[in-house]
């Protein structure tokens, strides 16, 4: 993996998300042929999972099965940094950050692509899902943003808390 290149440094280019091996629960996130982060899910049946980007790692879970609420946290700390929820009977979410910062998760209505979004509701990711027997995204960064470079990890948990909407409504469809 390349250090020191921040996520806005690959402003129009085309990163995939794709998973290596048809039955494997890892995933990699690429720019042509450079991997820039690892997702892997430490125990096969949980949903939660770690994300390897340069030197950082991160956990992303569920605190209670009861809740909606996602954390996040740096892998060998105690205490999540930032959490996720979602905005009650919309399909969107807030993201708190450090120091009262938030950006939004934006899910658009009938299509298979979903965005990042600043306070200011501007798009600074654009994330498309491709229908393929292996999972693959196509990710876009559409604005510089220091929060994105700060914390890459942001476009990650958009893919799976899309991945998680689409497995509940499966579900929800099949009963």
């Amino acid at each position: 993996m390349e250090n020191e290149k921040k996520l806005s440094d690959y402003l129009g280019k085309s990163l995939i998300l794709t998973q290596p091996k048809f039955w494997g629960r890892d995933y990699q996130l690429k720019c042509e042929e450079q991997i820039l982060a690892i997702i892997s899910y430490p125990k096969w049946y949980s949903s939660d999972f770690e994300v390897s980007w340069d030197k950082n790692k991160w956990f992303i879970y569920h605190p209670s099965m009861w809740r909606s609420k996602i954390e996040i946290k740096e892998v060998d700390k105690q205490l999540p940094f930032a959490s996720y929820q979602k905005v009650r009977f919309k399909s969107d979410g807030i993201l708190d950050l450090p120091m009262g910062q938030q950006l939004k998760l934006h899910f658009k209505y009938f299509r298979s692509s979903y965005e990042v979004q600043n306070s200011a509701g501007e798009c600074l990711v654009l994330i498309k899902d491709k229908f393929s027997f292996k999972d693959k995204t196509e990710i876009y960064i559409q604005q510089k943003s220091e929060l994105i470079d700060k914390y890459p990890w942001v476009i990650l948990l958009a893919w799976y808390v899309s991945a998680q909407r689409k497995r509940r409504s499966g579900v929800a469809a099949a009963n």
